[in-house]
């Protein structure tokens, strides 16, 4: 079960990167591609604890999703989840108080020794 508060963030992020970064239909629809990643990884918990998470956003992709992606649509959605974070701490900065910018600026990043091979 996914958590409603998450997906409307998700939604409300989309609209933002369309009406003020003027993000073309196609980008975001790309941009929904990548971050139902992200709410698959978050599940029923809020985004607000993503950083307590027991598995990070990367193993859970090398885990359930890789299958089929090359190394840069890996990172693509990596980068779109990272934006995501640094959208939501800006915006909800109370809820998001605890995700630390260094934990945001880590996801990213792909571990060593976990590239995908084609």
């Amino acid at each position: 079960m996914l958590d409603r508060q998450n997906y409307l963030k998700v939604k409300l992020f989309l609209k933002f990167s369309r009406d003020v970064h003027g993000r073309s239909s196609l980008q975001i629809s790309n941009d929904f591609e990548h971050l139902k990643v992200l709410l698959l990884w978050a599940g029923s918990q809020p985004f607000s604890s993503a950083h307590a998470f027991h598995t990070s956003l990367s193993d859970f992709l090398f885990q359930k999703v890789v299958k089929g992606l090359d190394q840069a649509e890996l990172q693509n959605i990596l980068n779109t989840n990272e934006r995501f974070f640094l959208w939501a701490k800006a915006m909800f900065t109370v809820e998001f108080q605890n995700i630390r910018l260094s934990w945001i600026m880590k996801i990213s990043a792909i571990s060593e020794g976990k590239e995908v091979i084609i």
